[in-house]
């Protein structure tokens, strides 16, 4: 018969002292965690007193705490938001922000929808969406690498007259990408199968994909308050490295160029329209806007005689010059004060 072999007295002692040891690091993780979520939420409420400070109105309703043992979130089950000119207004449902014990500098945000936003002078919007995050790296107080994502987004204006058909657009995707607020602005943006409803013209276009590339050396920050004359855009410049819209087709129309408004709010741009397939962009263009068939049909036959880059592509040199706006030497017309 063979013997058992028994585990030592001190082996035994130090499995003992383990247990003691783990539990009691659990024990100070767990108060370390909820007197971090009682500061997390103390700080949203000075926060919110300070935003009223400043005549502004941010509401949290039923603010809590939640995420133990891997992370962090300050919840709230209502947002509602105005800003001091009373000229902007957001109420949405449950907001989750907080970051993961194990990347704290990098804050994420989860909105539960709809949404319902106010803009002073234009219809209301109701927003709904099957998931829209958003996260942001803190640099001090200062927010860097902005980036929002979202699914299934749909924005719909709400009309005062039911007779009158509600304007809606749909994206199947969306990214959203913006370096900081505070230095020189850096955005870009995609989308996929971007669809406009509720306006006949529009709701003949086809889903379309598209990208937006902007850098500018002015901060997001410097478009928040406007100047003497009430423009936000004066003295401002931008390079617009690409705007792209994609038919399913494979037809494409791309913008691309310098732009800028200067201190009296004249416009100046030198941008460079780059179209492939300009025939199948006609077609959707007539089904859009059958009245203007015509039109269209001439402006595609001219397109023939157009530059052309290495691909093929037809190129539309565009130059808005102190407001007057032209494409080649075709003056079109001029843009009113920005």
């Amino acid at each position: 018969m063979v013997a058992k072999s028994r585990p030592s007295p001190q082996s035994s002692r130090r499995m003992t002292w383990g247990i003691i040891i783990a539990l009691i690091l659990v024990v100070l993780y767990t108060a370390g965690w909820f007197y971090l979520a009682s500061m997390a939420k103390e700080r949203v409420r000075t926060e919110l007193a300070s935003a009223a400070g400043q005549e502004e109105t941010l509401d949290c309703q039923s603010l809590s705490a939640r995420g133990y043992p891997f992370s962090l979130y300050v919840s709230c089950s209502g947002v509602n938001y105005r800003d001091k000119n009373q000229t902007f207004n957001i109420a949405s449902s449950a907001v989750d922000v907080g970051a993961s014990v194990f990347s704290f500098r990098t804050v994420q945000t989860q909105l539960t929808g709809p949404a319902a936003i106010a803009l002073s002078g234009a219809d209301p919007v109701k927003a709904d969406w099957g998931k829209l995050t958003a996260s942001v790296r803190m640099n001090g107080r200062s927010p860097q690498d902005i980036s929002l994502t979202s699914e299934n987004l749909l924005l719909q204006t709400v009309k005062t007259n039911n007779t009158e058909a509600a304007p809606a657009l749909s994206l199947l995707g969306l990214q959203f990408d913006l370096n900081s607020v505070d230095e020189p602005l850096k955005i870009k943006m995609t989308f996929d199968d971007l669809r406009v409803t509720g306006d006949k013209a529009l709701s003949a276009l086809p889903e379309l994909d598209g990208m937006l590339d902007i850098t500018s050396p002015a901060s997001l920050a410097s478009f928040k308050e406007p100047d003497e004359n009430g423009s936000v855009l004066r003295g401002k410049s931008l390079q617009l490295n690409q705007m792209l819209f994609l038919l399913p087709s494979g037809a494409s129309v791309s913008i691309s160029g310098p732009a800028s408004v200067d201190s009296q709010g004249l416009a100046n741009a030198d941008l460079k329209i780059r179209l492939t397939n300009p025939a199948a962009i006609g077609t959707v263009l007539q089904a859009a806007f059958p009245d203007q068939a015509k039109n269209i049909n001439t402006v595609v036959f001219a397109l023939g005689s157009m530059p052309k880059d290495e691909t093929g592509a037809t190129i539309v040199p565009v130059i808005v010059k102190e407001g007057k706006i032209s494409a080649g030497f075709i003056p079109l017309g001029r843009m009113p004060l920005l």
